[in-house]
């Protein structure tokens, strides 16, 4: 008994599936929607046209035999006409009308065909043959109504059809009954422009859905790039941090690793300083290369990492060229002369404008390379203008030299020539390629060639500048040069402020070995209790000739106020300072360069240690 139940369901069904075909035939698309918007916009147009076109042929045949029907049909005629004019003041008037334009589409539609035909019905009710100019009237009329409603219809279906053949197809009847030439003819010329008329309403349909098309997709594709902007955006700002979280490990890590490094290396320079025994001072020769070797893997590493970053910027300035290769060349001395080799420099006093720390480390990496793969013979620096206004610097060497199948990749990270068993003492592979990242950043054009056996030649080329600028910095470096060359003992009284204890006792020992009274300090309070007790007399009457200080002296604290406080203390705004720093950029160390304090990045290398105090020493300090 309770087979049946079903039935509901089945029946809810197919109530279901009527209302859904009732709703698919009632969608409209945005193209029709917005044709029907355009036709109720037009309508005080097109009911002008009907109107002209309703009296016109009212005047033409309200007098003949058939002038009775043709008033009551005029009467409709303006009836229906009124309607129109009065669905467009709704729509005008009615802001919910017009926020609900497909509840518009078939009224509009319905009464647009009633209009047709009535325009049809009046050619059934002209049973008579009316004079030519009559004729002509009415038929200009009918076509011109029939095209304009046909291009406005163009997109709603088959709506322009039914418009034409309303209108147009009683009207050929009509001609073919009446059957004389006139009539045939205006019945086949009617006919071939009512063809025209839905075939260019067919063309423009297709037209006007393709550039709904168009847009569509032009929309779609405006939302798929907006997403990929999106997308690339997302992507960029995720390196971007990326980036920014590496330099900033990279930073610490490379504040971290001077530190230790600058402890042992002048720990190793004083015991080779202090002691006396050979295997001693062969064994701290050792650790000071390797403190070196380790400086220049982690200077060599920070500046590849800063320069592919793009945070490495130049820092234009214009400088005489023998004055940083002398410079470059005074701590390879030494490793040239242990090995035999001569070490030349013919550069002249010339000025170029470059970026003068990051050009010494192009020359000094170069150098460096030069000198280790040359195992007899010489090493020259050369300078010579070109004719292009810049000057070409070339480092050449007598050394293993480099096969042609190799001279491309010298410049990449890791490669070396002739050290397939990786001995760390020929370096680790980085020194070019930071060479090439930086040659970049300057302009510097470097290029190399090399015969294998032979020796190599690496060169580079720098904009000229005004050398009369540099020449007072030539004077000075000369001083420094001098001064640095001797190694007698400095008798000077110095005060470090440092507050790491390694590298604090590491430098003061150094200091020591060398002949010098040093007092330490690890805070600007201790620099300053330093300074107090030696005006009090305490310690013979301390008073420094020179400082050197670290650039950090804790959480924002800088070594640069230190040496103010100092200085402030012992009423000496001139007293001789040396910034020492295990940072290679920051708002401290740029502000340590803008004050005028010459710096120092730790590992601290004794002769540049000792080219400073040699400066100081000099002006009678």
């Amino acid at each position: 008994m309770s087979a049946p139940a079903p039935a509901p369901a089945s029946a809810s069904a197919r109530i279901s599936g009527v209302r859904g075909l009732i709703a698919s035939r009632l969608a409209f698309s945005e193209l029709q929607l917005q044709q029907l918007e355009q036709m109720i916009r037009s309508t005080p147009w097109a009911w002008l046209l009907a109107a002209m076109a309703g009296f016109l042929c009212y005047i033409e045949y309200a007098d003949g035999p058939d002038g009775q029907r043709v008033r009551v049909w005029f009467v409709v005629y303006c009836v229906i006409v009124a309607v129109r004019m009065g669905i467009w003041l709704a729509w005008v008037f009615r802001p919910a009308l017009r926020a609900n334009l497909p509840a518009m589409m078939l009224p509009v539609i319905a009464l647009t065909q009633l209009m047709a035909f009535s325009l049809g019905a009046l050619n059934v009710l002209l049973r008579h043959d009316g004079p030519a100019q009559a004729e002509a009237i009415l038929h200009i009329t009918m076509v011109t109504v029939s095209l304009g409603g046909a291009i406005r219809m163009a997109t709603i279906g088959r709506a322009s059809y039914v418009y034409v053949a309303l209108i147009l197809g009683p009207l050929v009847l009509r001609d073919m009954w009446f059957g004389g030439s006139y009539q045939m003819a205006m019945a086949s010329i009617v006919s071939l422009i009512g063809i025209y008329t839905l075939l260019s309403a067919r063309l423009l349909s297709s037209a006007l859905h393709e550039i709904q098309a168009q847009r569509r997709r032009n929309a779609e594709l405006v939302i798929a790039l907006s997403a990929e902007n999106e997308r690339t955006h997302a992507a960029r700002q995720t390196a971007e941090e990326a980036v920014a979280a590496r330099m900033r490990f990279f930073a610490s890590a490379n504040h971290d690793l001077r530190q230790p490094l600058n402890a042992m290396a002048l720990l190793a320079q004083t015991v080779h300083n202090v002691s006396t025994e050979r295997h001693v001072k062969e064994m701290t020769e050792q650790l000071v290369a390797c403190a070196d070797g380790m400086t220049d893997v982690v200077d060599d590493l920070l500046d590849i990492t800063r320069a592919d970053a793009g945070s490495l910027s130049p820092l234009w300035s214009s400088f005489a060229i023998d004055e940083l290769l002398a410079e470059c060349c005074r701590p390879h001395q030494a490793v040239a002369a242990a090995k035999g080799l001569r070490l030349e420099l013919s550069a002249g006093h010339v000025a170029v404008r470059s970026d003068r720390a990051l050009l010494a480390r192009v020359v000094t990496n170069l150098l460096a390379n030069a000198i280790r793969y040359t195992r007899e013979g010489q090493v020259r620096i050369i300078g010579s203008r070109i004719a292009d206004g810049r000057l070409r610097l070339s480092v050449e060497d007598t050394g293993i030299g480099i096969a042609a199948e190799h001279l491309p990749q010298v410049f990449e990270e890791f490669f070396q020539v002739d050290n397939p068993a990786g001995d760390r003492r020929l370096g680790y592979g980085l020194g070019l390629a930071t060479v090439k990242r930086l040659s970049a950043l300057l302009d510097l054009r470097v290029t190399a060639r090399s015969v294998p056996g032979q020796g190599s030649v690496f060169e580079l080329q720098l904009p000229l500048a005004d050398a009369a600028a540099s020449e007072h910095g030539h004077e000075t470096a000369r001083s420094d040069a001098s001064a640095s060359a001797s190694t007698a003992a400095l008798a000077m009284r110095i005060l470090v402020v440092d507050d790491d204890q390694s590298s604090l006792q590491a430098l003061g020992g150094l200091l020591a070995s060398w002949g010098m009274d040093v007092r330490s300090a690890s805070d600007v309070q201790g620099a300053l209790g330093v300074i107090q007790a030696g005006q009090a007399g305490a310690h013979g009457g301390f008073r420094p000739q020179a400082l050197v200080v670290d650039l950090r002296l804790g959480p924002q604290v800088s070594g640069i106020q230190a040496i103010k406080d100092v200085r402030s203390a012992l009423g000496d705004a001139e007293l001789p300072a040396l910034i020492v720093t295990g940072d290679v950029g920051g708002d401290y160390l740029d502000a340590a360069r803008a004050a005028g304090l010459p710096v120092i990045v730790k590992p601290v290398r004794p002769s540049h240690l000792r080219a400073f105090l040699g400066h100081v020493q000099a002006l009678g300090r």
